[in-house]
């Protein structure tokens, strides 16, 4: 494991301390902000094209699995105003760039709405500003603490969502959502299928509507294409779902993408404090569901600990190909007890920052990177196929 670099003096910018007051009156809503829309694609569905920084909408979607490297299931792709209910995938479009780099951030259990999350938001800005725009963000579920939403109009879609993530570099991205266990499921009071129905909302500031188009759940299982990154979007809380894992395992085997990150919510191998009880829920049927998926992918991350964790390949001997990671600190932390023993191949592990992971895809090279809440890079690698 590398060593921790020293963290910067804590900044907390304007922008976050506005969202945290804000976050104590559900009612007012911030617009929009300043975007970027010269760095970063347009969060609708679709196919585009255009350079790195200024892609040009064709107008037209991806129509078969052939053309979008979608899966098996083919068909229109919906976009973000499409729902296809909790119940089958759905592939909600392609982005197509015409240069090879694809940048993306992943992190997940973000539904607080404190000031860490916007510590962290934040960040996330800064490092696609730097970068010169990023491409999607992935959310590893637990959108809303602690139970979930219950409609698409609830209190919390403001201060847990959408003023987070009015950042400057954030604008305009699609933020791809998958569900946990807060989110919905036995311990959770909250709706699946608000989280689905937002994607439908129309952007606007009146009733019925949402601020940004920024999230993207058209089901509860899905996959989207960016570029050559084959994101696979699966519902860990609905494991025994057989249909789930047919569809999804289909989709990974048929795509023709360079690169395939399947991500879900609950970690298949984990150092935090979820060690104790995960395996009972992989007893349950939950780690031969998400194998039947991510065996055929590069990676597979999760959240679920409120820890940030990256496992080399071949921890799962079967699947010897796929990494692990888990980007599960986007608004909180959780001790771990000295007990709980190491994942065997675990390259970095903490539980003492929040923080997000940040990854850069170029022809068949991958740089990972997890960055912490204050922006320091505190774990770093590099893969190649």
């Amino acid at each position: 494991m590398k060593p921790l670099r020293a963290a910067r003096p804590l900044v907390i910018s304007t922008k976050s301390l506005v969202a945290l007051v804000l976050s104590a009156s559900p009612a007012v809503a911030l617009g929009a902000g300043c975007g970027v829309a010269d760095s970063v694609p347009s969060p609708s569905a679709g196919a585009y094209e255009g350079t790195d920084h200024e892609p040009t909408g064709t107008g037209a979607a991806s129509s078969s699995a052939a053309s979008s490297g979608a899966g098996p299931s083919g068909g229109g792709a919906a976009g973000p105003g499409a729902s296809s209910g909790a119940g089958r995938a759905e592939v909600i479009g392609t982005v197509v760039s015409r240069h090879d780099v694809v940048r993306i951030i992943a992190l997940g259990d973000t539904g607080e709405g404190n000031l860490a999350q916007n510590q962290v938001a934040d960040r996330m800005s800064e490092k696609c500003v730097e970068v010169g725009g990023c491409h999607a963000v992935m959310m590893n579920g637990d959108n809303f603490y602690d139970h979930g939403v219950v409609d698409t109009s609830d209190a919390q879609w403001g201060p847990k969502f959408e003023q987070p993530y009015d950042r400057p570099g954030l604008n305009g991205l699609p933020f791809y959502a998958v569900l946990g266990n807060h989110d919905h499921g036995p311990s959770s009071s909250g709706a699946r299928q608000a989280q689905i129905d937002y994607s439908q909302l129309p952007v606007g500031d009146g009733p019925g509507m949402r601020l940004t188009g920024k999230w993207h759940m058209p089901a509860s299982y899905y996959d989207v294409r960016v570029g050559d990154v084959h994101l696979f979007g699966i519902d860990t809380v609905d494991f025994t779902s057989d249909d789930q894992a047919r569809d999804m395992s289909a989709r990974v085997a048929a795509s023709d993408a360079t690169w395939k990150i399947v991500f879900g919510h609950h970690p298949r191998f984990t150092s935090g404090a979820h060690a104790s009880d995960n395996p009972s829920l992989g007893a349950s049927g939950m780690f031969a569901m998400q194998q039947a998926i991510y065996c055929g992918a590069d990676m597979y991350m999760a959240g679920h600990d409120h820890n940030l964790e990256f496992i080399d390949k071949g921890r799962d001997e079967s699947c010897p190909s796929t990494y692990f990671a888990i980007s599960g600190a986007g608004s909180k932390t959780r001790a771990v007890s000295p007990s709980v023993p190491t994942e065997r191949g675990q390259l970095f592990f903490t539980d003492k920052t929040e923080g997000f992971a940040y990854l850069r895809f170029e022809g068949r090279n991958l740089l990972f990177e997890f960055i912490d809440k204050q922006g320091v890079v505190i774990f770093t690698t590099t893969m190649a196929k």
